[in-house]
């Protein structure tokens, strides 16, 4: 029981030293994210959309008319 007791202590130790964000400083953290995650979803939709339109290129045309 004694090393249950320590690990709990320490862990409250541990605790106090963590340095918590303020509010504003919170606020800025949560619009950097947020722009971030919307930045690469856009980002990802666009190349989904460049690779299907590749993909969907029939060659074989473009390749009679320049060997043709």
């Amino acid at each position: 029981m004694g090393k249950i007791r320590d690990f709990f202590s320490d862990m409250k130790v541990e605790f106090k030293r963590i340095r918590w964000c303020k509010g504003k400083e919170l606020w800025s953290n949560v619009l950097i994210t947020i722009l971030f995650v919307l930045f690469f979803a856009i980002f990802f939709v666009i190349i989904q959309y460049l690779i299907a339109g590749v993909s969907s290129i029939d060659f074989s045309s473009i390749i009679d008319r320049i060997t043709g």
